[in-house]
Protein backbone atom coordinates (compact mmCIF):
# COMPACT_ATOMS: atom_id res chain seq x y z
CA UNK A 1 0.00 0.00 0.00
CA UNK A 2 3.14 2.40 0.33
CA UNK A 3 4.32 2.67 -2.80
CA UNK A 4 0.79 3.23 -3.87
CA UNK A 5 0.05 5.86 -1.77
CA UNK A 6 3.40 7.24 -3.05
CA UNK A 7 2.42 7.02 -6.53
CA UNK A 8 -0.29 8.91 -5.65
CA UNK A 9 1.46 12.14 -3.58
CA UNK A 10 3.43 12.21 -6.70
CA UNK A 11 0.93 12.91 -9.36
CA UNK A 12 -1.35 15.21 -6.98
CA UNK A 13 1.86 17.24 -6.30
CA UNK A 14 2.71 17.38 -10.19
CA UNK A 15 -0.79 18.32 -11.28
CA UNK A 16 -0.52 21.41 -8.56
CA UNK A 17 2.72 22.27 -9.99
CA UNK A 18 0.99 22.03 -13.45
CA UNK A 19 -1.98 24.32 -12.58
CA UNK A 20 0.26 26.77 -10.99
CA UNK A 21 3.05 26.99 -13.37
CA UNK A 22 -0.40 27.53 -16.51
CA UNK A 23 -1.77 29.88 -13.51
CA UNK A 24 1.50 32.37 -13.56
CA UNK A 25 1.88 32.50 -16.87
CA UNK A 26 -1.76 33.60 -17.82
CA UNK A 27 -1.32 36.18 -15.19
CA UNK A 28 2.15 37.47 -17.06
CA UNK A 29 0.13 37.19 -20.51
CA UNK A 30 -2.80 39.27 -19.19
CA UNK A 31 -2.02 41.05 -16.30
CA UNK A 32 1.40 41.92 -16.13
CA UNK A 33 1.43 43.49 -20.10
CA UNK A 34 1.63 47.27 -20.65
CA UNK A 35 -2.72 48.62 -21.03
CA UNK A 36 -1.32 50.37 -24.39
CA UNK A 37 -0.46 47.20 -25.57
CA UNK A 38 -3.47 45.52 -24.50
CA UNK A 39 -5.85 48.14 -25.35
CA UNK A 40 -6.48 50.49 -28.82
CA UNK A 41 -6.16 54.40 -27.28
CA UNK A 42 -7.55 57.27 -29.11
CA UNK A 43 -7.77 60.80 -27.80
CA UNK A 44 -11.39 61.66 -26.97
CA UNK A 45 -12.79 64.57 -29.51
CA UNK A 46 -15.72 65.08 -32.10
CA UNK A 47 -16.19 63.95 -35.71
CA UNK A 48 -18.36 63.12 -38.47
CA UNK A 49 -21.00 60.22 -38.88
CA UNK A 50 -20.99 58.75 -42.33
CA UNK A 51 -24.21 57.57 -43.69
CA UNK A 52 -24.16 55.84 -46.97
CA UNK A 53 -26.52 54.70 -49.76
CA UNK A 54 -25.25 51.31 -51.55
CA UNK A 55 -26.35 50.36 -55.01
CA UNK A 56 -25.34 48.10 -57.49
CA UNK A 57 -25.52 48.64 -60.94
CA UNK A 58 -23.71 47.88 -64.33
CA UNK A 59 -20.28 50.16 -65.80
CA UNK A 60 -21.03 50.53 -69.63
CA UNK A 61 -19.94 52.59 -72.13
CA UNK A 62 -21.74 56.39 -72.98
CA UNK A 63 -22.25 55.30 -76.55
CA UNK A 64 -22.84 52.09 -77.32
CA UNK A 65 -23.79 51.18 -80.78
CA UNK A 66 -25.88 47.73 -81.27
CA UNK A 67 -24.80 47.17 -85.16
CA UNK A 68 -27.37 44.50 -86.75
CA UNK A 69 -28.35 43.42 -90.39
CA UNK A 70 -31.19 44.60 -92.39
CA UNK A 71 -30.86 41.69 -94.57
CA UNK A 72 -30.71 37.51 -93.85
CA UNK A 73 -27.59 35.45 -95.39
CA UNK A 74 -25.17 33.58 -93.78
CA UNK A 75 -21.96 35.49 -93.10
CA UNK A 76 -19.17 34.56 -95.62
CA UNK A 77 -16.15 36.82 -94.14
CA UNK A 78 -15.44 38.36 -90.66
CA UNK A 79 -12.96 41.72 -90.94
CA UNK A 80 -13.36 42.30 -86.43
CA UNK A 81 -13.03 40.54 -83.29
CA UNK A 82 -12.70 41.70 -80.12
CA UNK A 83 -11.03 44.65 -78.96
CA UNK A 84 -10.33 46.09 -82.38
CA UNK A 85 -10.31 49.42 -83.21
CA UNK A 86 -12.66 50.43 -85.93
CA UNK A 87 -13.50 53.32 -87.73
CA UNK A 88 -16.29 55.35 -88.97
CA UNK A 89 -17.35 52.99 -92.23
CA UNK A 90 -14.36 50.42 -92.13
CA UNK A 91 -16.31 46.76 -93.11
CA UNK A 92 -17.31 44.76 -90.11
CA UNK A 93 -18.30 41.41 -91.31
CA UNK A 94 -20.02 40.41 -94.70
CA UNK A 95 -22.63 38.21 -96.19
CA UNK A 96 -23.50 35.72 -99.27
CA UNK A 97 -24.13 38.08 -102.07
CA UNK A 98 -25.37 35.50 -104.48
CA UNK A 99 -29.07 35.88 -104.26
CA UNK A 100 -29.00 39.80 -103.87
CA UNK A 101 -26.79 39.91 -106.84
CA UNK A 102 -29.26 37.43 -108.84
CA UNK A 103 -32.17 40.23 -107.59
CA UNK A 104 -30.51 42.83 -108.91
CA UNK A 105 -29.74 41.54 -112.11
CA UNK A 106 -33.63 40.11 -112.53
CA UNK A 107 -34.50 43.90 -111.43
CA UNK A 108 -32.08 45.53 -114.38
CA UNK A 109 -33.69 43.00 -117.18
CA UNK A 110 -37.16 43.99 -115.85
CA UNK A 111 -36.13 47.87 -116.62
CA UNK A 112 -35.05 46.99 -120.29
CA UNK A 113 -38.59 44.78 -120.53
CA UNK A 114 -40.81 47.91 -119.72
CA UNK A 115 -38.63 50.39 -121.46
CA UNK A 116 -39.01 47.95 -124.82
CA UNK A 117 -43.47 48.19 -123.93
CA UNK A 118 -42.62 51.86 -123.24
CA UNK A 119 -40.78 52.44 -126.84
CA UNK A 120 -43.80 50.77 -128.66
CA UNK A 121 -46.36 52.26 -126.75
CA UNK A 122 -45.24 55.53 -127.88
CA UNK A 123 -44.75 54.86 -130.98
CA UNK A 124 -48.79 53.38 -130.94
CA UNK A 125 -49.40 57.20 -129.51
CA UNK A 126 -47.68 58.74 -132.54
CA UNK A 127 -49.61 56.58 -134.93
CA UNK A 128 -52.60 57.57 -133.40
CA UNK A 129 -52.21 60.70 -133.09
CA UNK A 130 -51.52 61.04 -137.13
CA UNK A 131 -54.85 58.80 -138.06
CA UNK A 132 -56.67 60.93 -135.53
CA UNK A 133 -55.93 64.05 -137.30
CA UNK A 134 -56.89 62.51 -140.34
CA UNK A 135 -60.02 60.96 -138.92
CA UNK A 136 -59.09 57.75 -139.07
CA UNK A 137 -59.80 56.20 -136.21
CA UNK A 138 -61.92 57.38 -133.33
CA UNK A 139 -61.39 59.78 -130.44
CA UNK A 140 -61.62 56.82 -128.03
CA UNK A 141 -58.38 54.56 -129.96
CA UNK A 142 -56.49 57.57 -129.08
CA UNK A 143 -57.29 58.17 -125.37
CA UNK A 144 -56.57 54.10 -125.14
CA UNK A 145 -52.75 54.65 -126.82
CA UNK A 146 -52.59 57.38 -124.32
CA UNK A 147 -53.54 55.33 -121.89
CA UNK A 148 -50.82 52.79 -122.44
CA UNK A 149 -48.31 55.13 -123.41
CA UNK A 150 -48.28 56.28 -119.65
CA UNK A 151 -49.19 53.06 -118.03
CA UNK A 152 -45.91 51.85 -119.88
CA UNK A 153 -44.25 55.32 -117.85
CA UNK A 154 -45.21 54.10 -114.35
CA UNK A 155 -44.37 50.94 -115.14
CA UNK A 156 -41.24 51.90 -115.72
CA UNK A 157 -40.61 53.70 -112.56
CA UNK A 158 -41.56 51.07 -110.52
CA UNK A 159 -38.91 48.63 -112.14
CA UNK A 160 -36.84 51.43 -111.26
CA UNK A 161 -37.64 52.01 -107.63
CA UNK A 162 -37.27 47.96 -107.13
CA UNK A 163 -33.93 48.16 -109.08
CA UNK A 164 -33.02 50.76 -106.96
CA UNK A 165 -33.90 48.77 -103.58
CA UNK A 166 -31.92 45.75 -104.84
CA UNK A 167 -28.81 47.37 -104.63
CA UNK A 168 -29.62 48.78 -101.31
CA UNK A 169 -29.66 45.51 -100.17
CA UNK A 170 -27.30 44.35 -101.90
CA UNK A 171 -25.03 47.05 -100.37
CA UNK A 172 -26.84 46.07 -96.87
CA UNK A 173 -24.60 42.57 -97.74
CA UNK A 174 -21.46 44.32 -95.96
CA UNK A 175 -21.85 45.68 -92.55
CA UNK A 176 -19.80 48.36 -91.60
CA UNK A 177 -19.08 50.52 -88.47
CA UNK A 178 -21.65 54.08 -88.09
CA UNK A 179 -18.59 54.94 -85.55
CA UNK A 180 -14.86 55.06 -85.01
CA UNK A 181 -14.70 52.97 -81.28
CA UNK A 182 -13.60 49.64 -80.48
CA UNK A 183 -15.80 46.10 -80.78
CA UNK A 184 -16.86 45.18 -77.11
CA UNK A 185 -18.64 42.17 -78.21
CA UNK A 186 -19.80 40.14 -81.27
CA UNK A 187 -22.04 37.42 -81.79
CA UNK A 188 -21.58 36.06 -84.52
CA UNK A 189 -19.34 33.53 -86.04
CA UNK A 190 -17.85 32.46 -89.46
CA UNK A 191 -20.72 30.50 -91.50
CA UNK A 192 -23.48 31.71 -88.89
CA UNK A 193 -27.10 32.74 -90.86
CA UNK A 194 -28.60 35.62 -89.28
CA UNK A 195 -32.28 36.19 -90.17
CA UNK A 196 -33.47 39.86 -90.30
CA UNK A 197 -37.14 40.09 -88.91
CA UNK A 198 -39.24 42.98 -87.13
CA UNK A 199 -36.32 42.96 -85.02
CA UNK A 200 -32.92 44.01 -86.05
CA UNK A 201 -30.72 41.08 -84.49
CA UNK A 202 -27.50 42.29 -83.01
CA UNK A 203 -24.28 41.07 -84.35
CA UNK A 204 -21.63 43.65 -82.99
CA UNK A 205 -21.22 46.03 -80.27
CA UNK A 206 -19.26 49.44 -80.78
CA UNK A 207 -17.95 51.45 -77.85
CA UNK A 208 -17.15 54.85 -79.01
CA UNK A 209 -15.05 55.70 -76.10
CA UNK A 210 -14.29 53.90 -73.51
CA UNK A 211 -12.39 56.84 -71.82
CA UNK A 212 -15.82 58.09 -70.82
CA UNK A 213 -17.68 55.45 -68.72
CA UNK A 214 -21.55 55.73 -67.36
CA UNK A 215 -22.98 53.67 -64.10
CA UNK A 216 -26.50 52.27 -64.86
CA UNK A 217 -28.05 51.61 -61.50
CA UNK A 218 -31.02 51.82 -59.33
CA UNK A 219 -31.74 52.69 -55.84
CA UNK A 220 -34.06 51.53 -53.31
CA UNK A 221 -37.03 53.86 -52.67
CA UNK A 222 -36.16 53.90 -49.31
CA UNK A 223 -32.55 55.64 -50.20
CA UNK A 224 -34.21 58.25 -52.57
CA UNK A 225 -34.64 60.38 -49.92
CA UNK A 226 -31.44 60.26 -48.56
CA UNK A 227 -29.68 61.69 -51.90
CA UNK A 228 -28.82 64.61 -52.34
CA UNK A 229 -27.57 66.87 -54.92
CA UNK A 230 -23.79 67.53 -54.80
CA UNK A 231 -23.07 65.03 -52.61
CA UNK A 232 -19.93 62.67 -52.96
CA UNK A 233 -20.05 59.46 -54.85
CA UNK A 234 -17.52 56.41 -55.28
CA UNK A 235 -17.48 53.31 -56.77
CA UNK A 236 -15.79 49.96 -56.81
CA UNK A 237 -16.12 47.57 -59.49
CA UNK A 238 -15.73 43.19 -59.37
CA UNK A 239 -12.14 43.44 -61.36
CA UNK A 240 -10.36 45.73 -59.01
CA UNK A 241 -12.23 45.48 -55.17
CA UNK A 242 -10.10 47.64 -53.60
CA UNK A 243 -9.73 50.32 -55.56
CA UNK A 244 -11.85 53.47 -54.75
CA UNK A 245 -12.99 55.38 -57.56
CA UNK A 246 -14.18 58.94 -57.80
CA UNK A 247 -16.50 60.56 -60.65
CA UNK A 248 -15.48 63.67 -62.22
CA UNK A 249 -18.95 64.99 -62.07
CA UNK A 250 -20.39 63.88 -59.34
CA UNK A 251 -23.67 65.78 -60.48
CA UNK A 252 -24.03 64.05 -63.65
CA UNK A 253 -23.97 60.70 -61.49
CA UNK A 254 -26.28 61.88 -59.27
CA UNK A 255 -28.93 63.00 -61.85
CA UNK A 256 -28.48 59.39 -63.12
CA UNK A 257 -29.03 57.49 -60.37
CA UNK A 258 -32.11 59.85 -59.89
CA UNK A 259 -33.18 58.89 -63.17
CA UNK A 260 -33.46 55.34 -61.86
CA UNK A 261 -35.82 56.05 -59.42
CA UNK A 262 -38.58 58.35 -60.71
CA UNK A 263 -41.06 56.87 -59.70
CA UNK A 264 -40.10 57.01 -56.08
CA UNK A 265 -39.23 60.71 -56.68
CA UNK A 266 -42.46 61.69 -58.22
CA UNK A 267 -44.10 59.62 -54.83
CA UNK A 268 -41.67 61.96 -52.51
CA UNK A 269 -42.74 64.91 -54.37
CA UNK A 270 -46.47 64.13 -53.84
CA UNK A 271 -46.15 63.65 -50.43
CA UNK A 272 -44.36 66.65 -49.88
CA UNK A 273 -46.49 69.29 -51.44
CA UNK A 274 -49.51 69.22 -48.62
CA UNK A 275 -46.69 70.31 -45.96
CA UNK A 276 -45.27 73.05 -47.89
CA UNK A 277 -48.73 74.82 -48.23
CA UNK A 278 -48.78 74.59 -44.39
Amino acid sequence: MKPLLRNSLLILLALVLALGAGGYAYWRRHEAQAPENRYRLQAVGRGDITQTVSANGTLNPVVLVNVGTQVSGTVTRLFVDFNDKVEKGQPLLELDRSLFEAQSRQSEASIGNVAATLDLARANEARMQALFKEEYVSRQELDQAIQARRSAEAQLRQAQAAADKDKVNLGYTVMRSPVSGIVVDRVIDLGQTVAASYQTPTLIKIAQDLSEMRIDSSVAEADVGKIKEGQKVRFTVDAFPDRLHHPKEDQWLFRLLRARTGEADALIDELQRPHAHE
